[in-house]
């Protein structure tokens, strides 16, 4: 569907059956199609799925999350929620259907046997694959393409494999931690002291500078 026409369907439906003081935003999931989120009063809608999904689809998301807006947010996926859906006219499903068309993934895993798992976001953990051994195993572990073509990890990515390979483990240093940046380049050797653990990353207080560097490129002093 049109994303000009999706969100001015959007904003109609939600001026017709919504609350008050609600407004409607367009955003990049990847992997759901729509979202409601209480604190700001919006109903989020994907724009990559929104143009990929006809507009009964995107209707029917639509009513779904203003099902959630009504009732609120401790009624989740429940009975007084499915009542609220239907009677707006959604189908009251809990998810679009599984043959709606997705976003492909950018990355995809293939283990040795042929089986593949895509993600939308570069790997930074190493993963096996779950289908060869439901417990997680070197001996099935995933190799990334990006678009069809050999990937380039991230560093925490290539750091953990090696130091799965021999034996080790990764650790993350707490805050408060002291630590020299060890990745060549204009930090080389500077020494820091850990002031947040990001998702990838340490943020580093080094005089009067904070630097993001990632968990592979520091090492405790």
């Amino acid at each position: 569907m049109d994303l000009s026409d999706a969100f001015a369907l959007a904003e109609h439906l939600l001026e017709r059956h919504g609350p008050p003081g609600w407004r409607v935003e367009l955003d990049s999931a990847k992997r759901r199609a729509g979202v409601c989120r209480f604190g700001p009063r919006v109903i989020g809608l994907s724009a990559p799925l929104t143009v990929l999904h006809s507009e009964a689809e995107v209707r029917d998301t639509i009513l779904h999350e203003i099902a959630h807006a009504l009732v609120g947010p401790r009624h989740g996926h429940d009975e007084t929620w499915r009542r609220t859906a239907l009677a707006l006219g959604s189908s009251g499903r809990r998810c679009v259907p599984a043959d709606a068309p997705g976003v492909e993934p950018a990355w995809l895993g293939v283990c040795a046997a042929g089986h593949t798992s895509g993600r939308h976001r570069r790997p930074e953990r190493v993963m096996t694959c779950g289908r060869c051994s439901r417990r997680f195993d070197l001996a099935h572990v995933l190799t990334w393409t990006h678009h069809g073509r050999p990937a380039v990890h991230h560093p925490n990515y290539e750091a953990e494999l090696a130091l799965l390979r021999t034996g080790g483990r990764p650790t993350r240093l707490p805050v408060g931690s002291r630590v020299r940046v060890t990745v060549a380049g204009e930090h080389h050797g500077r020494v820091g002291v850990v002031v947040k653990v990001g998702r990838t990353s340490y943020h580093l207080r080094a005089g009067r500078a904070v630097l993001r560097v990632p968990f592979a490129w520091v090492e405790s002093v």
